[in-house]
């Protein structure tokens, strides 16, 4: 779709919807004069901001992309519905990466108070197949560097999810391949929330074989 015609499709969805292009800038966190210029044909939005547009404009993004009003159901609407269902939801991953972060942290604080001192980090099978102990470091030093590995897995995971290229590759897919789009962006989220999770691993680990 070329600019005029986008433009054209913005104004008239807006308008149906009785926003004024100041009420739609606000909404988007940008000014008025860029929503003139979109509606002009004179440029497109960026890509951070084309799913809060479908969302002010109560479209869809792949409505927005097609320039799809929305206006008519199709048949099968009601099925494609109910196999919805069967796909895992949006999940806000900004409040897994906290939540992560905060378990890690309740969890070397419980572990300081119940180990103050020293803690086995490594155990050696002898030849008689006993487990036994052969390496102590500090626990405050064990669990701050567990928090500490915590937080560089998530800044990683944070600065990545939020470049310019995996935005770009996610809303390809939720564009062209709607139903599938929440498997890959899952599949793309999932790797980073275990390498978050692991610091906690290791901090019930070395707390149960301590305990």
């Amino acid at each position: 779709m070329d600019a005029k015609a986008f433009g054209q499709f913005l104004a008239e969805t807006r308008r149906s919807r009785g926003l004024t292009q100041s009420a739609l800038a606000e909404q988007l966190h940008v000014t008025d004069k860029a929503v003139s210029r979109w509606e002009r044909g004179l440029g497109f939005p960026d890509i951070n901001t084309l799913e809060p547009l479908a969302a002010a404009l109560g479209l869809t993004l792949t409505q927005l992309m097609h320039a799809d009003k929305g206006d008519g159901t199709p048949s099968n609407q009601s099925l494609e519905e109910f196999f919805t269902m069967l796909y895992p939801t949006r999940i806000d991953w900004r409040y897994v990466r906290i939540a992560l972060f905060w378990c890690c942290i309740a969890l070397a604080i419980w572990a300081q108070f119940t180990l103050p001192f020293w803690v086995n980090v490594h155990w050696q099978i002898q030849s008689d197949g006993v487990l036994v102990p052969n390496g102590r470091w500090p626990c405050f030093l064990v669990y701050l560097l567990c928090i500490g590995l915590n937080v560089l897995v998530t800044q990683i995971w944070k600065n990545v999810g939020h470049s310019n290229m995996s935005r770009a590759v996610l809303l390809w897919w939720r564009t062209f391949h709607p139903k599938l789009a929440p498997w890959v962006e899952l599949g793309y989220q999932l790797p980073y929330a275990w390498l978050a999770f692991c610091p906690l691993f290791i901090e019930a680990t070395i707390l149960m074989f301590n305990g």
